[in-house]
């Protein structure tokens, strides 16, 4: 019986610690809470009761102000919130002078984060050469400037990234960089984006693309 009793205690302790406080005010796009927990800090990313997803934008004194970052429904007042694991997103991006893989995942310097980027680039009279690039990544929800239901706004972000890295052929390494910037919208944990990309590959060309992507946030 005691060991029944420990197990019992021990699991409502697992499960009271999983939320982190509740929403206090949901007023038009402005989601904020006063009833968290202790730690607290810009970056953190939460779910409440309805699966949306909630990325800390500022902690100010005791209260706690939020951006959407995956909506699915609407946000309530008292919802629980759950912290869980930084938002990591990955996205396969086509141009006409280049493809790109690339992968973010959310971190305190929120709204930046790092970004990996691995591909070709082709089309060029040089061939078709090996791109390694990283950088950073700004990203902007439009929620935070704009209250609507539309989906478009609720869950679309303006997203930029300039990165450094190398581009590799048979005849050597040279020097890569790129930037560009894009409209992401994301279907639950589908995303797609279009947008365009500039790449420019030291002493050979620089070149820039409208690009369309696709890709998954986890």
């Amino acid at each position: 019986m005691r060991r029944l009793f420990a197990v019992l205690t021990i699991l409502i302790l697992i499960c009271s610690s999983l939320h982190a406080g509740t929403i206090s005010y949901v007023y038009g796009n402005n989601i904020s809470s006063v009833e968290m927990e202790d730690g607290v800090s810009r970056g953190q990313v939460y779910t409440d009761n309805q699966d949306n997803l909630l990325i800390v934008r500022k902690v100010r004194d005791n209260v706690v102000m939020f951006d959407k970052l995956i909506s699915r429904a609407p946000y309530q007042r008292d919802s629980d919130l759950t912290r869980r694991r930084p938002l990591s997103t990955i996205t396969l991006m086509g141009g006409m002078n280049h493809a790109l893989a690339s992968y973010s995942i959310t971190t305190p310097i929120y709204p930046l984060s790092p970004v990996v980027m691995g591909g070709l680039s082709y089309g060029q009279k040089k061939g078709v050469r090996a791109l390694a690039l990283a950088g950073l990544e700004v990203t902007v929800p439009l929620a935070r400037l704009w209250d609507s239901s539309n989906t478009f706004i609720q869950n679309g972000k303006l997203v930029g990234w300039g990165t450094a890295g190398i581009s590799i052929v048979r005849t050597g390494v040279t020097f890569a960089s790129g930037y560009g910037f894009c409209y992401r919208h994301n279907i639950s944990s589908f995303c797609w984006s279009a947008g365009f990309s500039w790449l420019a590959v030291q002493g050979k060309y620089s070149i820039w693309t409208p690009f369309a992507g696709v890709g998954v946030c986890f």
